[in-house]
């Protein structure tokens, strides 16, 4: 504990130095105004919610960030916990109050919309391998289950923006360079003009990774279309691709290999070539229609389709291929009234969503393909509908209720008949409401409190992992569903002081968590806990210190712990720290010099349900700056960012349960990286 405080005090220090230096070149306040988020169905003053939100602005996803992952942004927000950000063949694990931290590889439990089309399939998983940081203008996280408002795998909630285009003209570039390799370009244009409006974005990176076989290459195209018809009737497309054919695996090790060589890779990823290679195109179509001031009518359809090869460091089944189509429409109604002097909203909705996986299995011989052991097509489908009923009582006094009704249909059609017929299907229905209660005792200062659900199905590649090596689907995996109990306080103080402090309790039942065998080393199966219980406290300031700078902390405690499951009761879930914190302190001047140093306290992990092995607590300091020189018709930003100032060893991700102890990914020590930003 020591050695933190003495990390921690010695990065806010050199912050405090250098911007006291230079105090008088202040210029802007930070505003600190209650923000309106649209992720909750209706656009509402984050402060008047009945939901725990967070809402991250553009500067702090894109201004001086090396834009790598989106990690980088997501730290701010409290009861969120991401890990590996640097092993990009297993992308960014996300949990939020513990959902989601069971996930392998990519995001589970947690609902993902950029501009509002899912990028989490109907089954609940999402990568984020094909999201340009570069474009993001917002992200709202909604923490805690939701349900009753998105429907399967809401155990929270991350809406991505990206900009809108502006009234001029305008061409944006920005390259950047850095350590192990890393190079990155990007291109950016847009523009409003009459009723049409584009906006286009381009970017490529690449790297060969701190570890052994941890290369990667990415490229990704991002455009958004829109034409405002008439006065009434507004159009929008959405185009993403993304293309990444190389994302190389380094694998988990044991803490013997940690100690001996940290860049080292598994002996079997090396054997096997563990990696992947994955194509994905995007298309989305937004409709608006105002029926009139108080009636909005919105329709939506939208496609993806990814193309995703894998090798796994085993033999059997460790080649996986799939090609999977996910297409959805969705069609809401608002409309708001005055009640006797009381406002009144009402959105009803409904969506249809419908994911169909062909996946095949086939020998990995030292990373050449093999006999096949798999070939079968998984549907996932969905129909939802539901309400959402907002009623302001007085001024001060408003209730939120939901309720939304889910059937689901999932099927597996076994094609590899050798070894028998593994086919099947099963059809789930849930209900699911929410009652959120908000009373504003003083101007932007509120106390709220919500009860709130959400379930959650195990995903198609879940399911596929049969611990029995046959096809089909694991009959003895069921749905997770939970129960939310929260009370919070929120608001702005004398516009100098933003607060949050939400306290909770969840009881879930049929905890869905990763184990590995013996004879797949390697390969990730899944079973279902009886119960656990999470109790939690998640709290955030912003300091308004004077003009230009400002300050933010958060910390989150997380008790989360088995309260029915087999040997393993009372032991506490792993994958997730009991304490972690953010701090961050950030400088702009009036003559364009800007500056962000950030603290980063995560407490020890355990790794295993027996509770037996921890990784240790850690500190990162990552410290930002850079120039924004403004001349008539250019901008010019150079920018310059270290990575884990302090250059502490850490593990930056955990391999939940994995056989061997190899529990470990390690993470780089320092590293540097620099770039320049033009605008024309």
């Amino acid at each position: 504990m020591l050695l933190f405080i003495k990390k921690y005090s010695l990065g806010l220090f050199l912050l405090f130095i250098c911007l006291s230096s230079i105090a008088q070149e202040i210029d802007t306040t930070y505003a600190l105004s209650p923000i309106t988020v649209k992720s909750t169905r209706f656009d509402t003053k984050d402060i008047q919610s009945a939901l725990a939100l967070t809402s991250i602005s553009k500067n702090f996803i894109q201004r001086g960030q090396a834009q790598l992952s989106v990690n980088e942004s997501l730290n701010t927000v409290p009861g969120l916990f991401a890990l590996n950000p640097n092993n990009f063949a297993q992308d960014l694990r996300v949990s939020i109050r513990g959902f989601g931290a069971r996930s392998a590889f990519g995001i589970r439990g947690i609902k993902i919309l950029v501009d509002g089309i899912p990028e989490s399939t109907p089954d609940g998983q999402a990568q984020v391998d094909n999201l340009a940081l570069g474009v993001l203008s917002n992200i709202e996280v909604i923490r805690g289950p939701a349900s009753s408002l998105y429907g399967n795998a809401s155990g929270g909630v991350i809406s991505f923006s990206t900009e809108e285009p502006t009234a001029d003209p305008f061409i944006e570039a920005r390259i950047l360079a850095g350590a192990y390799g890393l190079q990155q370009y990007q291109l950016k244009t847009g523009q409003q003009k009459g009723k049409f409006n584009y906006l286009l974005h381009g970017v490529h990176v690449q790297t060969d990774g701190y570890r052994e076989n941890s290369g990667m290459k990415n490229t990704i195209l991002n455009g958004k279309l829109g034409v405002q018809v008439n006065e009434k009737d507004q159009l929008k497309v959405l185009l993403n691709y993304g293309n990444s054919p190389q994302a190389d695996d380094p694998g988990g090790i044991n803490i013997d290999q940690v100690v001996s060589d940290r860049t080292s890779a598994r002996d079997r990823n090396l054997l096997f070539q563990g990696g992947e290679t994955v194509e994905q195109f995007r298309a989305g179509l937004i409709y608006e229609r105002a029926i009139s001031d108080s009636d909005q009518l919105e329709l939506k359809a939208y496609h993806t389709y990814r193309d995703f090869s894998n090798k796994l460091p085993f033999e059997f089944g460790g080649i996986v291929e799939f090609q999977r189509n996910f297409s959805g429409i969705s069609g809401q109604y608002q409309i708001q009234r005055n009640l006797s002097g009381k406002t009144y909203r009402l959105k009803i909705g409904t969506e249809l969503e419908n994911q169909a996986d062909d996946r095949q299995r086939f020998q990995n011989l030292e990373g050449i393909q093999g006999d096949q052991t798999l070939d079968q097509k998984e549907e996932f489908f969905n129909w939802g509908t539901y309400l959402v009923q907002e009623l302001d009582f007085t001024e001060a006094f408003k209730i939120l209720l939901g309720l939304r009704y889910d059937v689901i249909r999932l099927k597996a059609t076994d094609q590899f008949l050798t070894n028998g017929d593994a086919s099947g299907s099963s059809t789930l229905h849930n209900l699911n409401p929410t009652v959120g209660l908000v009373y504003s005792y003083k101007s932007n200062n509120s106390i709220y409190a919500n009860i709130s659900t959400s379930f959650e199905t195990p995903t198609l590649n879940e399911l596929s992992n049969n611990p029995s090596g046959t096809g089909g689907f694991n009959p003895n995996l069921q749905p997770q569903e939970a129960t939310n109990y929260e009370i919070g306080f929120k608001g702005i103080l004398s516009r100098k002081l933003r607060y949050e402090i939400a306290l909770f309790t969840i009881a879930v039942s049929n905890e869905i968590l990763p184990f590995e065998l013996e004879d797949f080393p390697g390969r990730d199966f899944f079973q279902n806990a009886g119960s656990t219980n999470r109790n939690g406290i998640e709290t955030s300031f912003n300091f308004n210190l004077t003009k230009g700078l400002t300050a933010y902390l958060n910390y989150t405690y997380s008790d989360f712990s088995f309260e029915e499951f087999e040997d393993f009761e009372g032991n506490v879930l792993p994958g997730i720290p009991k304490h972690s914190t953010f701090a961050a302190i950030s400088y702009a001047s009036k003559n364009g010099f800007f500056a962000t140093i950030q603290s980063r306290f995560i407490g020890s992990i355990y790794t295993s349900n027996d509770n037996s092995v921890s990784d240790n607590s850690y500190t990162v300091v990552n410290l930002n700056l850079g120039y924004n020189k403004v001349f008539k018709k250019m901008t010019v930003e150079p920018f310059l960012g270290v990575n884990n100032l302090l250059d502490e060893a850490y593990n930056d991700n955990i391999r939940i349960n994995a056989f061997g102890a190899r529990y470990f990914e390690p993470a780089p020590g320092l590293n540097v990286y620099g770039g320049l930003k033009i605008r024309f």
